[in-house]
């Protein structure tokens, strides 16, 4: 059964110097138009996978995630024919968990009343510093008190749990300062229940971003590699101590405040996905929709990519994606679905990474230490 579902909005104010993902500032005369190709696309994936499938009236949602680009713009009666269409297909459980992202300044009373009213309950807000100087460093066109007064109106609007996120190896930005945006990000979750979670990640300097026009790679406005870990190690100490669980490379939350929609990528589960460049997981294969707006609204059932995951990848993304996960991977569980033992394939890998403190087993896991986290990519890349 298919639980989960990815919604694209690619609609921005601005886009941000780092930014490397289908999102596009100045087209917001196109919603009206992608709101229906976005309907037309649901109603042709939807209708094809019922009739492969027999039907999908066994299937509940568990999570729906409006990402983007900026979905807290949008007029949130576009969000609403999209969920709308969607459950039409796929109930949705009791309890699903609907997610939307946005930025701080799009936040507002009426928004957030509507959002509710639409069913969503988590509200995913990218701050991603707390102070001006490396906002403007990192081309995002809000100011800190904006952070302050959009984190404000969320947390007071009832809704079940709200996420903001930080960033980290920012240009212009020291040890010190990241100090600062992580002590007002906990003041934040100290003054309000429902700031249950916080993700933080390291700066992926794309090649073809603005930010690297300005700030080239190696810059010395960059923090230096010890920094960058020094910065991750007082994320996770910061974070801990307030009462948050680490429990994935970049993320955290109160207990039992997981994302269940991330989880479920981490957990090579299904997932449905819509529009522009989006990626879904069906069947064993993996697609993804047209990167370019005017292509994907042309041909919503175009694919831009397409990957059939033979059964030594599905083993290589289940060690990559379980060791993004705080908890490692179950050995035993592994083993039964992939047909070897890890220790018995990747002794010496694993030996050499136990030595160093970067990798443990224990309890029937194998997992990174906080040590071997910050140079995942590094050590997961070895079994491949």
């Amino acid at each position: 059964m298919v639980s989960h579902a990815y919604i694209h909005i690619p609609f921005c104010s601005h886009k941000c110097d780092f930014c490397d993902f289908a999102a596009f500032a100045g087209v917001d005369h196109l919603t009206e138009e992608y709101e229906q190709v976005v309907l037309k696309e649901m109603d042709d994936r939807l209708s094809e996978l019922a009739h492969k499938r027999g039907s999908l009236s066994e299937s509940r949602l568990k999570s729906v995630f409006f990402g983007g680009g900026t979905p807290g713009l949008v007029e949130p009666k576009v969000l609403g024919s999209m969920l709308l269409r969607l459950q039409s297909y796929i109930k949705p459980d009791q309890d699903c968990e609907i997610t939307i992202e946005t930025t701080p300044h799009a936040i507002t009373g009426d928004k957030l009343k509507e959002w509710l009213d639409l069913g969503i309950n988590r509200i995913s807000v990218g701050v991603e510093s707390f102070l001006d100087e490396e906002l403007q460093a990192m081309g995002r066109d809000h100011y800190r008190q904006e952070a302050f007064a959009g984190l404000d109106l969320a947390c007071q609007s009832g809704v079940d749990v709200v996420g903001l996120d930080l960033m980290y190896g920012l240009p212009t930005q020291t040890l010190e300062s990241f100090a600062r945006s992580l002590a007002t990000a906990t003041e934040f979750a100290a003054r309000y229940d429902n700031l249950k979670h916080i993700s933080a990640y390291g700066l992926h300097l794309a090649d073809n971003s603005p930010l690297f026009s300005r700030f080239p790679k190696g810059a010395d406005a960059y923090p230096a590699d010890n920094a960058y870990v020094e910065m991750f190690d007082l994320l996770v100490e910061t974070l801990e101590k307030a009462g948050f669980q680490h429990y994935e490379v970049s993320n955290f939350a109160r207990p039992g405040q997981e994302s269940r929609h991330n989880l479920a990528y981490w957990m090579n589960a299904e997932y449905l996905a819509f529009g522009v460049s989006a990626h879904r997981y069906l069947d064993g294969v993996r697609t993804s929709n047209w990167r370019s707006l005017k292509r994907y609204m042309r041909d919503w059932l175009g694919d831009e990519t397409v990957d059939v995951i033979d059964e030594k990848t599905r083993s290589r993304e289940a060690i990559m994606l379980g060791l993004r996960l705080r908890r490692g991977i179950e050995l035993a569980s592994f083993a039964h679905e992939h047909g070897f033992d890890l220790f018995e394939r990747f002794s010496s890998e694993i030996e050499k990474f136990r030595q160093a403190g970067l990798m443990e087993s224990a309890e029937g896991r194998l997992f990174l230490t906080r040590k071997g986290v910050p140079v995942s990519n590094s050590v997961i890349s070895a079994f491949f």
